[in-house]
This record gives C-alpha cells, sequence and structure tokens, in this order.
C-alpha cells in the first residue's frame, strides 16, 4: 500500500469527520428524533379519536337526557293512556324542537304502532316526515326499541340509524309514570339528524375538521374502526374514516376526521442543513487548528529526523528538539500502556471468575465452551457437559445461615475444582448452588466413572447437613450429556440446546431420589422443562 502525504492524510481525515458527523446527524433524526415524533402524532391521533368517542357519547347521552325527562313523566304517561290536545298543544310545538335541538319526537304504543309523531328541522322549522318507525316495513329497525317491563325502572336504547333525510342519532325509552312504575304504555323516541351543527360541536371538542364522507359508504367498509372502538394507532396519516352502525350492524354513516398532526417532516430540514453546514465549517476550523498546533510540530520533527539520519548523527535533534523529555514521554507512554495492560487483564479476571469460590463464572464458561463446540464441529473432538446441583441447599441456608452457606459453596467449588485434573477441563459456578463441569474428548463410561467420583468426593467432604431429607451430608445431584461430531447438523451446535439437554438430565437426577446422577443423550431442540 502507497503511503499517503501529510495533505492526502489531512484531506482524508477532513472528509472522513465531514461524513461522520452528517450520518451522526442524519441517523439521529431517521433512528431517534423521527421514530419518536411519529409516536408522538401517533398517539395525538389516538387522543383526537378518544376526544371524538367522548363527544359523540356526550350527544348520545343529552339526547337520552331529554328522552328520559320525557318519557319518565306523568303526564307523558297519562298522555298514552288518554290522548288529549292540551298536551300535544305544550310539548309538540317548534319551541320544544328548536330549545331541545331535536328533529324529530315519536309516540309509539305498546303494539309498536305511532300514536303522535311529529318531524322538523330544529334550525330551519321545515317539517320532516320520517318513516322509519313502520316497524312493518322495516322489521329491523324494531330493534331500537328497549325491552319494556312492569317493575321499576325506565328501559332505553340509543344508537344511529338511517333516515330518508340522512343518518341520525336516536334515543327511546319505555314510558313510565315519574316513579318509574306502570304498565307499559309504550315508547317515546327522540331524534337528532346527523348535520353540521353536530360536526361542530365534535369539531370543538376534538380541536380537529370532521366531516361526513358519503363517497366512501358505496365502498368496502371492512376494516373500518366503529365510533367506540379502541384504536391502536402506529403510522401516522392525514386523516381517518370512523364507521357508525345501527343496532343491527348496518353501516348508518363515515365521519372522516382531519388530524392536527398528519405527515412527519423531511428527514433533512432546513434547520438540519443550517446545522450540518455550521458544524462543517466547527470541524474545518477544528482541523486547521488541530493541523496548526500538532500535525505541523510532527512535520517539523519528521523532517528533524530525515536531516539526522542524512547526517548520520544527533546533535542537531538533541539542539532542537529536547531528547531527555521525549524518552520521558516514551516512557510514560509504555508505563501507561503497562498501567493499562494490566488494568485489562485484572478486568478479564474479574468478568471470567466468580468472586466467592474463584471458579469461572458463567460468562468464562460460555467462552470456553465455545471453543469446544468449534473443536467439535472442526476436528471431531467430543466434550462431556455436567450440571451439578446441591442438594436441598436453601434448607441448609435457612438452618446455618449464608455465612455457612458461602463457606460451604467455597468448600464444594474446591472439591469440583480438583475433578477437572486434564488441562481442557473445566468446572465454573453456573449460578447458585449449582455448578458446571466440562470435560473433553470423555466417553461415557470415564463420565460415569467421573461422576462417581464426584459423588465420592462430596461423601468424604462431609459437610453435616441436617436438615437434608437425602442424606446426613451434603450431596449433589448432577445431569450430564455428551456431544459427539454426530450431534452437529449443517455445521450447527446450539449452545442453549447442550445447556437445556444436561439440565433435563439433572431434572430427572432429581426426580429419582437426588444424590444421583442421569446422563442424557443429547438431541437438539430440546424442550424447555422447569425443575
Amino acid at each position: 500500500m502507497k503511503p499517503l502525504s501529510f495533505r492526502q492524510l489531512q484531506l482524508r481525515v477532513l472528509t472522513l469527520l465531514f461524513l461522520l458527523f452528517s450520518s451522526t446527524i442524519i441517523g439521529y433524526r431517521y433512528f431517534l428524533e423521527l421514530p419518536k415524533l411519529e409516536k408522538n402524532i401517533a398517539l395525538l391521533a389516538e387522543k383526537e379519536l378518544k376526544l371524538l368517542h367522548y363527544g359523540v357519547q356526550t350527544a348520545l347521552t343529552s339526547l337520552s337526557r331529554l328522552t328520559y325527562d320525557y318519557s319518565v313523566w306523568t303526564s307523558t304517561y297519562e298522555f298514552m293512556h288518554d290522548i288529549n290536545a292540551e298536551y300535544i298543544d305544550e310539548n309538540m310545538v317548534p319551541d320544544t324542537f328548536n330549545s331541545l335541538k331535536i328533529d324529530g319526537i315519536f309516540y309509539l304504543n305498546e303494539n309498536f304502532e305511532p300514536i303522535l309523531t311529529k318531524g322538523l328541522h330544529h334550525l330551519s322549522n321545515e317539517k320532516l316526515t320520517f318513516s322509519f318507525y313502520d316497524f312493518k316495513k322495516y322489521p329491523l329497525n324494531s330493534k331500537m326499541l328497549p325491552t319494556p317491563i312492569n317493575r321499576e325502572g325506565a328501559p332505553h336504547k340509543e344508537g344511529f340509524i338511517n333516515t330518508q333525510y340522512g343518518p341520525a342519532l336516536f334515543s327511546a325509552f319505555q314510558i313510565r309514570d315519574s316513579n318509574k312504575f306502570g304498565d307499559n304504555r309504550g315508547f317515546l323516541i327522540f331524534l337528532q339528524l346527523i348535520e353540521e351543527p353536530l360536526l361542530d360541536l365534535l369539531n370543538q371538542s376534538t380541536l380537529t375538521k370532521i366531516s361526513i364522507d358519503n363517497d366512501i359508504l358505496g365502498k368496502n367498509l371492512n376494516g373500518l374502526p366503529l365510533w367506540n372502538e379502541k384504536i391502536k394507532i402506529e403510522d401516522v396519516k392525514p386523516y381517518r374514516h370512523i364507521l357508525f352502525q345501527d343496532m343491527n350492524g348496518l353501516p348508518v354513516t363515515v365521519l372522516k376526521i382531519k388530524h392536527s398532526k398528519g405527515k412527519l417532516p423531511p428527514l433533512l430540514n432546513e434547520h438540519s442543513l443550517i446545522f450540518i453546514s455550521i458544524l462543517s465549517l466547527f470541524i474545518y476550523l477544528f482541523y486547521h487548528l488541530i493541523a496548526h498546533t500538532i500535525i505541523k510540530p510532527v512535520k517539523k520533527l519528521a523532517l528533524s529526523i530525515k536531516l539526522v539520519d542524512e547526517e548520520l548523527g544527533f546533535k542537531l535533534l538533541e539542539e532542537k528538539f529536547s531528547v531527555t523529555e521525549l524518552m520521558v514521554v516514551s516512557n510514560n507512554v509504555n508505563q501507561l500502556i503497562n498501567t493499562v495492560q494490566q488494568q485489562n487483564d485484572l478486568l478479564r479476571k474479574q468478568a471470567t471468575t466468580d468472586q466467592l469460590t474463584n471458579l469461572m463464572n458463567r460468562h468464562g464458561l460460555l467462552a470456553v465452551l465455545e471453543i469446544h463446540k468449534d473443536l467439535c464441529i472442526r476436528q471431531g473432538i467430543t466434550f462431556a457437559v455436567v450440571m451439578c446441583d446441591i442438594d436441598h441447599f436453601k434448607q441448609y441456608n435457612d438452618y446455618f445461615g449464608h455465612l455457612e452457606g458461602d463457606q460451604a459453596l467455597v468448600d464444594v467449588a474446591q472439591v469440583l475444582k480438583l475433578q477437572c485434573k486434564r488441562t481442557n477441563d473445566y468446572c465454573a459456578r453456573y449460578g447458585g448452588e449449582e455448578f458446571t463441569l466440562l470435560f473433553s474428548d470423555m466417553s461415557e463410561k470415564d463420565l460415569q466413572e467421573k461422576l462417581l467420583s464426584i459423588s465420592d468426593a462430596m461423601k468424604t467432604l462431609n459437610i453435616a447437613h441436617p436438615k437434608s431429607k437425602t442424606a446426613p451430608h451434603m450431596t449433589f445431584s448432577c445431569g450430564a450429556t455428551i456431544i459427539k461430531t454426530t450431534d452437529v447438523v449443517n455445521h450447527s451446535l446450539p449452545i442453549s440446546d447442550i445447556f437445556k439437554c444436561a439440565d433435563q438430565a439433572l431434572y430427572e437426577a432429581k426426580s429419582t431420589g437426588r444424590n444421583n446422577f442421569v446422563i442424557k443423550e443429547f438431541v437438539t431442540l430440546v424442550p424447555d422443562e422447569k425443575r
């Protein structure tokens, strides 16, 4: 590779810095800022839909409250039994429609037959003739009436319905006496058309633009969310359609809600470009500062060394540069490297060593297991993994205390460590009272002898365990598996499956009385079992 001049190196460093900082800004905006903004916009859209739900429900509740006031009223109850002109003159006047902001009042007897009906647009006072209550012609509409009762109460239903004048809100109550008792004398229905005044109220409650989208009614409405359905929004859209259905699940109308924040800003906007430009200028100035304070002296030093080399002497260097100081810097750097190396060695040891037992920890075990796995795949060297668990160790801790429990773990660790006599044998504390042994190139017969040796060593250690249900001294249960070259599939040997297999063997050893061992044949994709 051809060496670079200082000028070429300077240009490359400058270009690299520019690309690095520019990509950092773009990456931050793409991976952090825009997703966060998208999430906030989605949350805002969810809030707007919740406000729409609240606004519609408020309109239904308000209509039902008005209907209740008229239906649970002695005058209405008596009117249904004895129809009189006085009641009609008092309650069916235009002011009633205007003040209540309703467009239709309908009195039906207990046989669902109309007794008194009137439609009047509450803004224009235009007479309206409805026919939805003709249940012989529209039998499905009868579901809008509540099931009547004779006990105390005021059964009602509310919702949406299609009329010849467009979609509408309705509220239907069984007519009762003021005490909510009385026989069934019929039903009272209030109706309010879904028009601009109602949409304006929804606009005010959601702070968005809401309109009726009649064009979509003739299309496929599958997948459109219902107005009272909880919606989880994960994408940003300028608007959404909300479906309203009647009591039979048929579409009544579709509202189009235009979100206040409907699109994400571009990846690079004006502010981003200005920031990149300012940052580029800063990098350029900073680079020239570094070049003047560092690179220029280094070039001067290189030229001095070249002159010294050409003259085969060191006097000029000693005159222009303090060689002693350079040696001090070199010695300090070397000392620093040695210190860092020692610290790295210490950290590496701490990262792979269990602090209590001074054995290898799980992190170190996984590292050596990776090596054995590769040796098995590439060179066909088998190895065995043994999971050892102290029986009834919790009872030991509860009886003697945690300090004695820790000392027992240290003693057991030394016993197990003595069983790993070969260079490629390892002993690790897997966690808690569980230890793992790793034996390279070991047959099943040798493994059995090794496990028997471990059991004998524990018996010789003779740590008293009066709370054990297995033996008067501390014992082990072991589960083992041997991984052979035939277990390698497509040059793959999942370590997780090895632990699962050994863990299953340990489970079987505990299930069969503890203080014993089970050697289980290794099979990939071992199902996870709980001990």
